[in-house]
């Protein structure tokens, strides 16, 4: 679920946890946003869960809960590794 979208950054809580993903807005027209998001800054959770190191899986649930909020509302995500 997405928790807050801004310029520079997604966060996402996925069960228990939350994440930041850096990463450049755009605006690809028809009043809609796009997400670059950067895949490579996704390593740590966010505290109080800091310490704990994505895995892959974590990674990928974390762009598919991404992509399927954004194509909900007509937005574009894309994903630069």
């Amino acid at each position: 679920m997405i928790l807050e979208v801004s310029r520079g950054h997604v966060q996402v809580k996925i069960g228990d946890r939350t994440a930041t993903v850096q990463g450049e807005m755009f605006f690809p027209g028809n009043d809609k946003i796009g997400f670059l998001l950067c895949r490579g800054s996704l390593r740590f959770w966010n505290a109080p869960n800091q310490n704990q190191i994505m895995t892959v899986a974590d990674i990928d649930i974390i762009i598919a809960d991404i992509r399927a909020d954004f194509s909900q509302g007509g937005h574009t995500l894309e994903v630069e590794n």
